[in-house]
């Protein structure tokens, strides 16, 4: 018998006892002899009466013919264009041989062999007929053998075992492959063609076949990836790639195999796999990863930082996601928190750690949205409030899930901290304002009563007041008279404070003003030595409150000559600007202040160097005065410096 026929009806029979799967094995030795032999040949099964029942391989169409008899015939015969070779299996006929008729008359031996007992010219190349003789029944034996075990599974429930796999496999969008990598023959891919709308290729399929409707730019990275199985880089075969189906549609496969049969050499022979249809899935997949990069581009561009973040039942934690927020917000990459959530923890103050421990466990207890404002240290040394606030939602196995935002109101908490401390401080100075207004009129009452009793001793004629006498009540009526100066000082600092203070505005000539200013102030200037003098035009109006305006005329020009030096001068002036606009100046040649003190110099209570010196005053007066100047919509501003004298301005604005 020549090699090449034993070797493929061994292998078929192998075939069968390996799969299970006499229909596999069939077509393996139906395509392998029409190889092997050179022409078409293939097998026809019936039925108990005799009938065709079904066909494996190229048969001619004549066989197919109703009515072809075959039972009782047990010899070679010619019928019909075809060489019939009976099979018959336990004294019961299941099919044939076919192959066309002048295949007997080739000049092939294993061609002879399988229909040598047919016509002269078959007896004229094998008169012994020694080759038909053992040929025949090999091949007769293994087809018959298959035949019947392939007529048993069909008539089954559910087939055979392979069967049984292929039709699982079949219903999850998956069949099985087999690759004979030496001569490039796939077997079972007939199921892989019909998922794309193709019919097998004629003579059965190979890898340039499959090849051919893989997509162009998936072709080299799936044959790298059987390269790198090949070289033992990888344990299996694995490619996903794109594959043209016949209505013109791109269908993404899966595929997954092995070699298990390599030669002497280490070249590979056979290969096994496995090949699923993922268009489905990999729509899905896109679409989550589409909906995935609409969530990172969103989150991209929000303040702050989103997150998933999951408690198991052990307590242990881990952030599910973190938007990319988390770098500016944090100072950590997303990374680093979703591999260790305790890396959030550690940034955390140590003041605030339990606090957030203790209000998500709260949370996960209640089911109560968590909402927290805590601080976080940053890789950069800068400390940073962070308020996070999250929604829980109990998950499978006691897990908590908490989606939520996390957000930098570090200068929100500095603003509401200075609301905080101004409207302290605001209250506190509305108590003083309160105090100070209260205690000046009560302390008014009794120092008139002093005042009072004092000028009666020095006018009161029946008064016995010896001279040392009468000097002693003049202090006191000077002592009460500064008293009584800086109470309605008071006074006048917490009614504006207050906003009490009442304005009547009215035409006030400037030039009488200043020279009653002067007049009032000459006793001491003069005892100052510090010379006055008026620089005002006449017929100069403005439009203010008489006894305010003359108010800070006296204070402004007492200070200016208690300040000054012995032989020092005071200059009062007054114009208008081109705009309408107003100026009174009062200049002194006196001490000056520094640069340190001007900032000062408006604070109540505050006399700057003169705390402790010999000049008398209560730091209230400059005070009073450019409160008083604001409630009349003007400004004062103050040039000075020091040894060389200040000029104090205030500014009524024009039209302008």
């Amino acid at each position: 018998m020549p090699a090449g026929l034993w070797s493929l009806t061994q292998a078929a029979l192998l075939d069968h006892l390996d799969r299970d799967d006499p229909g596999y094995a069939l077509r393996c030795l139906v395509a392998d002899a029409s190889t092997h032999l050179g022409v078409p040949c293939g097998l026809l099964a019936v039925d108990a009466a005799g009938q065709p029942r079904w066909s494996t391989g190229a048969v001619p169409d004549a066989a197919l013919r109703p009515g072809t008899p075959l039972a009782g015939r047990r010899e070679p015969y010619l019928e019909d264009g075809c060489c019939w070779l009976p099979l018959w299996r336990l004294g019961q006929p299941v099919g044939a041989w076919l192959l066309p008729a002048e295949a007997g008359a080739a000049s092939s031996s294993d061609t002879v062999g399988i229909g040598g007992v047919v016509g002269e010219s078959s007896v004229a190349s094998d008169p012994t007929g020694q080759r038909a003789r053992v040929l025949d029944p090999l091949l007769r034996t293994a087809a018959a053998l298959l035949l019947r075990d392939q007529a048993a599974a069909a008539g089954r429930p559910g087939g055979s075992h392979g069967e049984l796999i292929r039709a699982a496999l079949r219903g999850a969008g998956t069949f099985v492959w087999e690759w004979d990598i030496r001569s490039d023959r796939f077997s079972d891919t007939d199921e892989g063609f019909a998922q794309l709308g193709y019919p097998l290729p004629e003579g059965g399929a190979t890898q340039r076949d499959w090849d051919a409707l893989i997509h162009p730019d998936d072709l080299a990275d799936n044959h790298e990836a059987y390269l790198r199985h090949v070289r033992g880089e990888t344990s299996v075969y694995e490619s996903s790639y794109r594959a043209l189906a016949a209505d013109g549609s791109w269908r993404w496969l899966a595929e997954r195999g092995r070699v298990i049969e390599w030669d002497a050499e280490g070249e590979p022979l056979r290969m096994v796999g496995i090949q699923t249809d993922i268009t489905e899935r990999r729509a899905v997949e896109d679409e989550a990863a589409l909906a995935m990069a609409r969530l990172s581009k969103i989150a991209a561009h929000v303040p702050g930082m989103l997150f998933q973040f999951v408690r198991r039942p052990d307590g242990s934690t881990h952030f599910a996601y973190v938007s990319e927020r988390c770098v500016p917000l944090l100072g950590v990459p997303a990374e680093a928190l979703m591999a260790d959530a305790a890396t959030m923890l550690r940034r955390v103050d140590f003041e605030d750690r339990q606090p957030m421990l203790d209000s998500i466990e709260a949370s996960a207890r209640s089911a109560e949205p968590w909402q927290l404002s805590f601080r976080v240290h940053r890789p950069d040394g800068e400390l940073r409030w962070i308020r996070g606030q999250a929604t829980p939602q109990p998950g499978p196995g006691d897990n908590v899930t908490w989606h939520g935002y996390f957000e930098d109101v570090t200068e929100a908490m500095t603003v509401e901290h200075a609301h905080q401390l101004r409207a302290a401080a605001e209250a506190a100075n509305r108590a003083k304002t309160e105090f100070l207004s209260r205690m000046s009129h009560e302390l008014r009452t009794p120092l008139n009563a002093v005042l009072g009793f004092a000028q009666l001793l020095e006018v009161d004629p029946g008064a016995s007041l010896a001279p040392e006498q009468r000097r002693r009540v003049g202090l006191i009526r000077e002592a009460g008279d500064h008293l009584l100066a800086m109470i309605n000082d008071l006074l006048d600092l917490t009614s504006i404070e207050a906003g009490r203070l009442a304005l009547q505005p009215e035409p006030v000539a400037l030039d009488q003003l200043l020279q009653d200013g002067a007049a009032m102030l000459h006793a001491s200037a003069v005892e100052a030595g510090v010379e006055v003098t008026l620089d005002c035009p006449s017929g100069l109006v403005l439009q203010a409150d008489r006894t305010r305006l003359r108010q800070v005329l006296l204070n402004l020009l007492s200070n200016a000559i208690k300040y000054n030096r012995r032989g020092g001068t005071v200059a009062l002036r007054a114009w208008r600007h081109a705009d309408g606009g107003t100026t009174l100046e009062v200049e002194d040649s006196g001490i000056g202040l520094r640069r340190d003190e001007m900032a000062q110099l408006f604070q109540p209570f505050n006399r700057l160097s003169h705390a402790h010196g010999p000049i008398e005053g209560t730091g209230i007066g400059l005070a009073v005065t450019q409160a008083l100047v604001m409630l009349m919509g003007a400004r004062i501003e103050v040039h000075s410096a020091p040894r060389v004298g200040s000029t104090f301005r205030v500014i009524w604005p024009g039209a302008g």
